[in-house]
């Protein structure tokens, strides 16, 4: 699918011809051309450019679309007949459909001169003379069925009496020496579980505190030890400077 479209400007700068040109293939050698606005000499030579190249193509038959076609003057009609000459000379032809009033009279006074330029009034009928075999004109869209929510039926409002009733009963307490519900057995458990864990989790966290203590004392008395050995080490010196000297006194 191809478009095409020419405006010639007047005097002051506005459109006053133009020509738009849609190609639409629907068959092997059959070609729908869809012309809008006006077909005259200043705007033949764009329908010329797309018509003239076919008969050296595939293509046999060529359909106007010609609804939106608003004017035509007798130099338009004559490169829309040119076409059809050379289609019929390779076994197809060019025809011309929903063609306003004013156009179909024109084809009618130029078929007294020249070859007649089949005309219908449809688009199906005129491409029944191709070889198209089945057109369907698209129609409206099919509904789609949509999900409808369901209303659900409301009881009645209860009375005070059955909402106390409605209301979930609490488990009761075993007495001494009875035995306990599978449930209220495991919930028994659970809880003691979580205590225990509670428990050893107060254990670590107090040891964790009291290693934390503990390094922290190595620590300082690290720094103690490094201290005194640098003191030592400065000791030493001054001692062994104390010595040095003295041996080099001399002797009275």
């Amino acid at each position: 699918m191809c478009a095409a479209a020419f405006a010639r400007r007047g005097e002051e700068g506005r459109p006053v011809m133009h020509l738009s040109v849609r190609l639409v293939p629907v068959g092997e050698t059959t070609l729908v051309v869809a012309l809008t606005g006006e077909l005259d000499s200043t705007t033949r030579p764009v329908l010329a450019a797309f018509l003239e190249p076919l008969p050296q193509s595939r293509v046999k038959y060529v359909v106007i679309a010609a609804s939106d076609l608003w004017f035509c003057d007798l130099d338009g009609l004559k490169q829309l007949a040119l076409t059809h000459s050379a289609l019929r000379r390779k076994g197809g032809g060019l025809a011309v459909a929903e063609a306003t009033p004013a156009l179909l009279r024109l084809i009618s006074l130029m078929a007294e001169r020249a070859e007649p330029i089949p005309v219908y009034p449809s688009m199906p009928e005129a491409l029944k003379q191709t070889d198209v075999d089945v057109y369907e004109v698209a129609g409206p869209p099919t509904p789609v069925p949509r999900h409808m929510p369901v209303l659900r039926t409301m009881r009645a409002a209860a009375t005070p009496a059955e909402d106390v009733r409605r209301l979930p009963r609490l488990p009761r307490r075993p007495r001494p020496g009875e035995a306990l519900p599978a449930l209220s057995l495991a919930v028994s458990r659970s809880r003691g579980l979580r205590e225990q864990t509670l428990r050893r989790r107060s254990a670590l966290t107090r040891q964790l505190m009291e290693t934390a203590q503990s390094r922290t004392l190595l620590l300082s008395a690290r720094e103690r030890c490094f201290a005194s050995l640098e003191v030592l080490r400065t000791s030493r010196v001054s001692i062994r400077s104390a010595l040095d000297g003295h041996d080099r006194k001399p002797a009275p």
